[in-house]
């Protein structure tokens, strides 16, 4: 029980130290040690028993995304979410469908026209008739 306790909090700090990418290596170490050391005295304080109640606790520090936002801010410079795998695949995917479905939407709308038997045409032009011949 202890181990998966463990990989839990494991995994927080790893994000949570994903996220303080720009801080300086003194201040990240820093605030992942009290984090860890907040968490242990915790699980120790409260005799906490469950992988659920480890989860409780980390939920109330706040996401890894809160506590490097809070952590960035505090040292004045800019926080950029990471874009992982799943979000740039997303968008690539969306993208590729919706240029499909353009293209789809394009070819059915010259379609429909095409086959409609109607043009588009602009305003007729005026009769140019050639000079009539000057007798002299």
């Amino acid at each position: 029980m202890k181990t998966r306790q463990n990989d839990v909090v494991a995994e927080y700090l790893r994000e949570v130290d994903q996220r303080l990418a720009g801080l300086p290596v003194l201040q990240r170490r820093e605030l992942l040690n009290d984090l860890a050391a907040h968490i242990a005295a915790e699980q120790s304080e409260r005799n906490l028993g469950s992988e659920g109640e480890v989860i409780e606790v980390l939920e109330r520090l706040g996401s890894p995304e809160v506590v490097a936002a809070a952590a960035h801010e505090e040292a004045g410079t800019r926080f950029t979410p990471p874009v992982g795998p799943n979000r740039s695949r997303f968008w690539l995917i969306f993208g590729i469908v919706g240029g499909v479905v353009l293209v789809l939407f394009l070819c059915a709308f010259f379609a429909f026209f095409a086959s409609s038997g109607s043009s588009v045409e602009g305003p007729a032009a005026p009769a140019v008739t050639a000079p009539a011949p000057s007798a002299s």
